[in-house]
């Protein structure tokens, strides 16, 4: 039992409230502050008082990326709650367990197989350009340098440069890891894409990057001191409330689109590779050797 059990009922129930609302809370509180802060009296804000420039800007953007998270943590939770979500994360379960009672042993052999293919149809999106067969390239191009390439009279120039970028592909790095657990990444011209949780910190790095300069600009707004509430005052704390609550609203759908596009999708990836796994292995079939001798 754990201390939130042992408290009577009635504190565990405000607790559990607490618990529950403290993403609303916290951008309650978010809000708060920020008016407070902007009806308060400060001083003149202009870019050679580089100090008073610094606070507000770390507020607007503490403010707003605070914003961001909170919110996108709730698009996050009702991503998770989509019918999109529950059918890939079932379908995928379904695939991964009559993978795991037959067919685990020979994920390794396909996973070569992919790399293999995806190796050949990649080369061959230059080879063919330039008309040459995938065997001749295999036979005679494939470890020839590009100096060596250079100096061949049989090939024109257009078929030496498809030469030359087709010994540039190497090939991707598969595993049954990748494709039955949710979350592992791969190369870049990979069989998946990137990762969700990948997905999720470029959007994020780039929101905060793209708040910086917002809060930034924002920040220069305050050119006047208040003394006292007005409308000017009040239109001033609305303008820049503003950005804190679109930065929510923002951060809400990014949080929904990681989970009901990128997961999704990712996981979608990895249905129809363990998908091609098992008609790989059922088109497949292992020879069986009699290993039996006569005396």
């Amino acid at each position: 039992m754990n201390d939130l059990e042992k408290l009577p009922s009635e504190r565990k129930k405000l607790s559990q409230y607490i618990i529950g609302n403290a993403r609303t809370l916290m951008i309650v509180f978010i809000l708060f502050t920020v008016v407070v802060v902007m009806t308060t009296d400060i001083r003149l804000v202009t870019i050679s008082n580089i100090t008073d420039l610094g606070v507000e800007f770390f507020l607007i953007l503490f403010a707003s990326y605070g914003m961001y998270i909170c919110c996108a943590d709730g698009g996050i939770k009702n991503g998770y709650e989509t019918e999109a979500y529950k059918a890939s994360v079932i379908r995928f379960d379904e695939l991964k367990k009559r993978i795991e009672d037959s067919m685990l042993l020979r994920m390794d052999e396909f996973c070569n197989h992919y790399v293999d293919e995806e190796l050949r149809k990649t080369r061959m999106q230059y080879l063919s350009l330039a008309c040459i067969p995938y065997d001749i390239y295999m036979e005679k191009y494939v470890r020839l340098g590009a100096k060596d390439i250079d100096v061949l009279t049989e090939l024109t120039i257009p078929q030496k440069k498809a030469v030359k970028k087709a010994n540039r592909v190497h090939r991707i790095k598969l595993t049954p890891e990748m494709i039955m657990t949710q979350g592992k990444t791969i190369h870049t011209r990979s069989a998946l894409s990137a990762t969700p949780d990948t997905m999720k910190k470029i959007t994020f790095t780039a929101k905060i990057a793209k708040m910086s300069f917002i809060s930034f600009c924002m920040s220069l707004v305050a050119l006047d001191i208040i003394f006292e509430p007005s409308w000017t005052v009040f239109a001033e704390v609305c303008l820049k409330l503003a950005t804190v609550v679109i930065n929510g609203f923002d951060g809400h759908k990014e949080g929904f689109n990681n989970i009901t596009v990128h997961t999704v999708n990712y996981v979608n990836n990895q249905s129809v590779l363990m998908q091609q796994a098992i008609q790989y292995i059922e088109s497949h079939p292992v020879a069986i050797t009699d290993t039996t001798t006569n005396d």
